[in-house]
């Protein structure tokens, strides 16, 4: 508050020649009452007097991406606790992203003349020609991810000041990656298992010498867990009493990791018949203690959880061969995950509302959860057929013509 009213203040910091050291600086924007009282009308008037270029930051000069993809990655996606921590995959995957794809191309480009236009130039440029060991391009779900990380970048940077937050039209910060188009589509569809399929593969496992893996088959089927979640379960997580299974870690990888997110570290619902199946299994089980892993690896004596790929290829494919989800040779994705994809679709073809699949499916957003629904269900083709009777349509009748 001034003598005039309310007064907009612009602070920034700038680094001081005679000692290198930080400094906060300050300078009058203007009144309230004549600038407006929203934040991006004072960033408009910041714009308009030139006074971000003071957003110099640390650097003390224009940084390259690299330099801001530096920071970020020690600063953002390796940190271990605080706000916006990622999965130990989602880290390993942008890390690689990085150094495989996005420094080569841009890590000496100075951040502040990147053009949205080259950038959307470069995407089509990795689906178009070969970029692989294979001599493939990039699918454009591997470019998405690629977009996704170099915006992350420049969002980082802006928060932290190290670049100027430049302002639109109305305000608001803009990136360049975020303007540059890329196809967000992908042509991968999740193999979907009905129940009639799931009641041939259980059948397929239902044998003393793969109870684990039946038992393995079951839970992912009736729960929608993630491998890593159920993998790296303990007898200790599950509340036999209140019929839940606990999410408390997760195991990928041959190591221990702290689960996909907050939000899916939470309860999952376990059926009584879901529950004496578990019970049937520890009972079978060399490692029943609370304390065990309920898969735990024989071949480790216990130690570790078994394997979700070497289970997944060796036992759950060949089921799902048998029960005609997948052919024989399929090269294709295919494992504990899909049967995820088809609890969520068997819901939704019964009618179950799209926010009891997303506490299902531990979901942050209904948008995600949708994904996971796939193919035409029989409640898509009831409606189908209520329009056509509406208009009179039979179905066409074939006769035998002599």
């Amino acid at each position: 508050m001034r003598a005039n009213g309310m007064t907009w203040i612009y602070r920034f910091q700038t680094t001081r020649p005679s000692d290198g050291e930080r400094v906060e600086n300050t300078r009058i924007i203007g009144l309230v009452k004549e600038i407006g009282d929203s934040a991006a009308a004072a960033w408009r008037e910041v714009g308009r007097l030139g006074l971000d270029i003071n957003l110099q930051g640390q650097f003390g000069r224009k940084p390259t991406f690299g330099e801001l993809a530096e920071h970020f990655r020690e600063r953002e996606l390796r940190k271990t606790s605080g706000v916006g921590l990622r999965a130990p995959e989602t880290v390993d995957t942008h890390e690689l992203l990085l150094d495989r794809w996005i420094l080569p191309r841009w890590g000496g480009a100075l951040a502040s003349e990147m053009k949205s236009v080259e950038i959307e130039s470069w995407f089509e440029n990795l689906t178009s020609t070969p970029q692989t060991k294979s001599c493939k391009p990039l699918s454009w779900a591997t470019v998405t991810k690629i977009k996704s990380v170099m915006a992350q970048i420049f969002k980082h940077a802006q928060r932290h000041e190290l670049i100027p937050a430049a302002i639109d039209k109305d305000g608001r910060p803009t990136n360049p990656v975020l303007l540059a188009r890329c196809e967000a589509g992908s042509d991968y569809e999740a193999a979907v298992v009905t129940p009639e399929q799931m009641i041939v593969i259980l059948k397929e496992l239902d044998k003393p010498e793969t109870l684990l893996e039946w038992t393995l088959a079951l839970l992912h089927a009736a729960t929608a867990m993630r491998p890593e979640e159920a993998f790296g379960l303990k007898w200790e997580d599950i509340d036999w009493k209140r019929g839940q299974i606990n999410i408390r870690r997760g195991w990928s990888k041959g190591k221990e990791t702290a689960g996909k997110n907050e939000g899916s570290m939470t309860q999952v619902a376990m059926h009584p018949a879901l529950s004496q199946a578990l019970e049937a299994w520890r009972r079978e089980s060399l490692y029943h203690r609370d304390s065990d892993w309920v898969f735990a690896s024989n071949r480790a004596k216990g130690k570790t959880p078994r394997s979700a790929g070497v289970a997944g290829q060796d036992y759950l494919r060949p089921a799902a061969v048998k029960a005609g989800v997948i052919p024989s040779g399929y090269r294709g994705r295919f494992g504990w995950h899909n049967l995820r994809h088809s609890l969520a679709t068997f819901f939704a073809d019964n009618e179950v509302s799209l926010p009891v699949i997303q506490s299902m499916l531990r979901h942050a957003k209904p948008a995600t959860s949708a994904i996971y629904i796939h193919r035409v269900n029989a409640s898509q083709l009831a409606a189908q057929g209520k329009y056509l009777e509406a208009i009179n349509l039979k179905p066409a009748r074939v006769s035998a013509v002599a």
